[in-house]
């Protein structure tokens, strides 16, 4: 017990280490390297607004790039004589001789120059941006500590040698290769039928349109990549939940409270089909501790942001962030949760329900007719998955409701983009019902090929 304790403690402390240091190092790159390719990102940025909604085949898909802007900002507003200051409190508008007036974290939203602030206490990041690079002379600057901005790792060299243009293209072909690579290891290390519900889920979310917005693909490109781990192994490791834990850090370190959920609800589920064979028990604990690992990791990298920055310069994040955290998981504004699932699933689409029930009515068709097949037939029956297996995924499924009730406000307010972990339910669903009918039942019928490799080589070695 102590030793498996001591194993989550260095995990979570070597893999917090690295991000840090990589953070740093990126912090030391001059901003003078990116003035160019971010101004010309705040034209691109102008020219679109703060906000725009695509017309998509399954639905619109709505792109917030106010925080793409205050991405941006921040990653030009590090000062490079000062990276370790610069990176904790993440500032913007920030620029050295120019910067006049330095603000400490606004609790309820994000700080913004008097400016660029409506009668109604609306912020625009895209405008205030443009004009940060265009001559106006935006003397205040304002903190924005309470993430981690683990983004700026890979954002600041990417602005030192291309435009928001060449961002989004890049973020553009990444996905597609992940989702292709994605799409081959699922058919080869478990079936076609699994492919196609986390290919069809993907498109149904707009995941070829949200990568236009560096925030909020983030998180998608954490899953894939974490999907693509888990399959590479097999879903075999000696402590599942470490790696989880690692997953729930690298999500909260760069994500800025987007759809962070996604990073578990989508990589869970082929852990759990590719360990099919092994007994309920065995897999209720592993789901546990894995979801435990997943919200600790997430957890204790926010709170450790909060907790350093307030002992290394003085500052009081830990109490601004726990206001945050209540008032994001409160009810100032008398939110009703009904309301909130309302919101979120009418931003889903209509076309998006429609997809999703039909695809639900074939899988039942299919199932049907092959069991009526098998009982005519002399072929014998395959063994039945058990309901307590197709049960793991119908709990997952529910998970985006457990989100939106703890955090009610946010989900409310953000719901163009929480809506997105909804698509968690219609993939956990659907591989439920596939169980259930028999339309895979290949992953207890047959080890998969690394296992029998292994058992064989295991074999000669005895000999």
């Amino acid at each position: 017990m102590i030793k498996t304790i001591v194993k989550y403690i260095l995990t979570f402390l070597i893999t917090m280490l690295i991000l840090i240091a990589l953070l740093f190092l990126s912090s030391l790159i001059p901003s003078k390297y990116l003035q160019e390719n971010i101004k010309a990102s705040s034209e691109i940025l102008i020219g679109e607004g703060e906000r725009i909604v695509i017309d998509a085949p399954l639905g619109k898909a709505s792109l917030f790039y106010f925080t793409d802007a205050l991405m941006i900002n921040t990653a030009y507003s590090i000062d490079s004589n000062h990276p370790y200051k610069s990176m904790m409190l993440d500032r913007k508008n920030y620029i050295p001789g120019q910067t006049l007036n330095e603000h400490e974290e606004i609790e309820k939203h994000v700080g913004t120059s008097p400016n660029y602030v409506d009668k109604n206490e609306n912020t625009f990041q895209v405008a205030e941006l443009y004009g940060l690079m265009h001559d106006d002379k935006i003397v205040d600057s304002y903190e924005y500590s309470r993430y981690w901005h683990g983004y700026l790792i890979f954002l600041r060299p990417l602005l030192a040698i291309m435009d928001l243009g060449g961002i989004r293209l890049l973020l553009l072909l990444l996905t597609v290769v992940l989702c292709i690579s994605l799409l081959f290891l699922i058919i080869k290390k478990l079936n076609l039928v699994t492919a196609i519900i986390y290919i069809v889920s993907f498109v149904m979310l707009n995941i070829f349109i949200i990568c236009n917005s560096m925030n909020e693909i983030t998180t998608f490109l954490i899953t894939l990549i974490a999907m693509m781990v888990i399959l590479l192994k097999n879903g075999k490791f000696k402590n599942p939940a470490t790696v989880f834990l690692c997953i729930g850090i690298c999500t909260s370190f760069f994500d800025l409270l987007t759809t962070p959920l996604v990073t578990l609800g989508f990589t869970l589920p082929l852990y759990v089909l590719l360990n099919l064979k092994d007994n309920n028990k065995k897999l209720y604990i592993d789901c546990i501790k894995i979801c435990v690992a997943w919200a600790v990791g997430y957890g204790l990298c926010w709170a450790l942001k909060w907790i350093i920055t307030d002992i290394t310069l003085n500052k009081h994040i830990l109490k601004d962030a726990i206001n945050q955290i209540l008032y994001r998981t409160g009810d100032s504004q008398a939110i009703d949760y009904s309301k909130v699932i309302i919101l979120n699933i009418n931003q889903m689409g209509s076309k998006a329900i429609i997809v999703t029930i039909i695809l639900l009515a074939i899988y039942a068709i299919i199932g049907l007719v092959r069991e009526l097949y098998l009982e005519k037939s002399k072929f014998v029956k395959p063994t039945k998955i058990e309901f307590l297996k197709v049960l793991i995924f119908i709990i997952i499924a529910i998970f985006p409701f457990a989100w939106y009730f703890l955090i009610k406000n946010h989900s409310y307010i953000h719901c163009f983009f929480t809506n997105r972990i909804l698509f968690m339910t219609i993939l956990n669903i659907q591989i439920a019902l596939t169980l259930y009918m028999g339309l895979q039942d290949n992953l207890l019928k047959k080890e998969l090929p690394e296992k029998a490799d292994s058992k064989i080589s295991t074999e000669k070695n005895e000999v």
